[in-house]
């Protein structure tokens, strides 16, 4: 086997995991020789990248856009809702990628390589990537957010539920957007198969992001979602095509499901982000948990340590989760009252301390009794027993 070139880290994937990895490891100081790899780096905007906080938020120099009000909806209950403690942020991937680079290029111990990668394997206690162009590179260690495990076996599945949707980002001819508030979630009713709601990220008073995203097993057509989009603009704005221009579009197929924890692809090789299992399932946000676990990461190496894999979330985390992946999968009503309940018992503050699994017991079971029983029982009883 001819080795083109050895490195101490080999990061695969130029996507938010594998570019934040570098970034860490850069800004912390690490010494050994770093090889960055992926088919392109052209930073294109065809994703937004969304999270909240209560601490100065990660990559603060390129937020797009923040809230403090958002608006939700979930069958007979619509109201404005005010973030006290957190602040709601978003991050373009195209400026991610831009600014990452720029300073990754900077350090002579990081390189750059755009190149198909075809696949891993381990070497004694070494770690090689194979690329399309033929050439193969040595590394002590892989972390790689480009292939999915070798050994994930959809059979392990239970719920094999996906968040997928479409976004227009449009410019409207007159003023239609309050840019101060931000929809979580505005619930359509009738839709069927699934539950499908419109996320709409207001960036001024003439422009917004608007996606209309689906919990379900299967994709949609996509004039499906073109067509909820535009009705969606009708009723809600009295915008009709004229009003407006799309000025770009994105898509977007995120895991939710109760995949198998798989951290390692081989010995040496690490999966970071979604094929590392990072994606809460419940929710499939997966930024805060990312910048976490790849700082983690960077310190461990910047120190000499040997890097850990991704952790599990607690045990009653991923229980929660598997019991709302139950109940989306199984029941739209029993969804809808379940997060009309969430969202009026409740304040936003401790609705995402809870999704960000950042709560006590207490505050679990004031989260917990806020919701209808019914539908928690019904999985309770369909994931016994749990043994994570």
């Amino acid at each position: 086997m001819k080795i083109e070139a050895k490195y101490d880290i080999i990061i695969a994937g130029g996507g938010l995991s594998g570019l934040s990895l570098a970034w860490y490891l850069a800004q912390g100081g690490y010494k050994g020789q770093v090889l960055v790899a992926d088919a392109t780096f052209a930073p294109t905007n065809d994703k937004t990248w969304c999270f909240w906080t209560k601490d100065e938020p990660p990559f603060k120099e390129i937020i797009y856009k923040r809230w403090k009000k958002t608006w939700v909806s979930a069958l007979d209950y619509s109201t404005f809702r005010y973030l006290n403690e957190y602040t709601y942020y978003c991050i373009r991937s195209g400026d991610f990628r831009e600014y990452v680079l720029t300073g990754l290029r900077s350090f002579k111990n990081f390189d750059l390589l755009e190149d198909n990668i075809l696949d891993f394997s381990s070497y004694k206690n070494k770690a090689i990537m194979l690329t399309k162009g033929g050439d193969s590179y040595l590394a002590n260690h892989i972390f790689q957010s480009v292939l999915k495990p070798k050994n994930l076996d959809a059979d392990d599945i239970k719920y094999p539920l996906k968040q997928h949707f479409l976004g227009w980002e449009i410019e409207t001819n007159e003023t239609a957007f309050d840019p101060e508030t931000f929809t979580l979630m505005d619930f359509n009713e009738d839709f069927s198969p699934g539950v499908g709601f419109m996320y709409v990220l207001p960036y001024g008073l003439k422009k917004a992001l608007l996606e209309f995203t689906v919990f379900s097993e299967d994709l949609l057509p996509r004039k499906v979602y073109k067509k909820h989009i535009k009705e969606y603009l009708y009723f809600h704005f009295g915008l009709d095509k004229s009003d407006y221009k799309v000025i770009r579009k994105e898509d977007g197929v995120i895991p939710m499901e109760d995949r198998p924890y798989h951290p390692y692809y081989e010995n040496n090789i690490i999966n970071l982000g979604s094929v590392g299992g990072q994606t809460k399932p419940s929710t499939g946000y997966t930024f805060t948990r990312i910048q976490a676990y790849t700082q983690q990461l960077a310190e461990q190496l910047v120190q000499g340590k040997s890097p850990s894999a991704p952790s599990l979330s607690k045990l009653k985390y991923r229980y929660y989760d598997l019991l709302l992946l139950h109940i989306l999968s199984n029941s739209t009503e029993e969804s809808l009252q379940v997060f009309r309940s969430l969202f009026k018992k409740n304040h936003f503050d401790d609705i995402f301390r809870f999704l960000g699994e950042q709560t006590s017991f207490r505050q679990d079971l004031k989260i917990m009794s806020s919701v209808p029983y019914t539908p928690f029982f019904k999985a309770i009883g369909n994931n016994l027993p749990f043994l994570g």
